[in-house]
């Protein structure tokens, strides 16, 4: 039998004539002393699981808080990174569009600098051409014009110009562009 306390509060004991019967009210209080000695018991155990609970929550919630931080700087962070990332390859797209951009004009004056070059050297080309004719022009002239001294004097120099040697070594007389009769 439980003992609550209603019941010892309205618990009457018989009466004897000198007072109460002894047995019965040391019977009633072995059985609340056990009631309040189990009640004490549980209550120890009570306040132990909810000191322990409370603990539990409140490393929950330091967790919690914990987590919740990291969550945010790691949110910062990797906004950060992404702006920093961003920033970053606009930077080297400009910096790649610049040096294209360099190449590009170097490039552009290197192909008309080797234009002006290849112009000059075909103007160069046409000036030896005409050089060439006037001087074959006037070779030619030279060995068909009529041998009255002067041409065999122009002749030996040419010769000697062109390091040959001797006068009449080559033999005969002969016209210029002409077969040899």
């Amino acid at each position: 039998m439980t003992i609550s306390k209603s019941d010892l509060l309205t618990h009457t004991f018989s009466k004897k004539l000198f007072g109460y019967r002894p047995a019965e009210v040391d019977a009633t209080l072995r059985e609340a002393a056990e009631t309040l000695d189990r009640l004490a018991g549980e209550r120890a155990e009570l306040l132990r699981r909810v000191a322990e609970m409370e603990r539990d929550l409140r490393e929950f919630r330091e967790r919690e808080a914990t987590l919740r931080d990291t969550l945010m700087t790691t949110q910062t962070i990797v906004g950060d990174m992404k702006e920093k990332a961003r920033t970053e390859a606009v930077a080297l797209v400009d910096e790649a569009r610049r040096q294209a951009d360099a190449l590009d004009e170097a490039a552009k004056r290197r192909l008309e600098g080797e234009k002006a070059r290849l112009e000059a050297l075909f103007r160069q080309r046409e000036r030896f051409e005409q050089q060439m004719r006037d001087l074959l022009l006037a070779h030619a002239r030279l060995l068909n014009a009529p041998d009255d001294g002067r041409g065999r004097d122009a002749l030996d120099q040419s010769r000697a110009l062109a390091g040959e040697q001797g006068g009449d070594a080559a033999g005969g007389d002969f016209l210029f562009g002409e077969e040899p009769a």
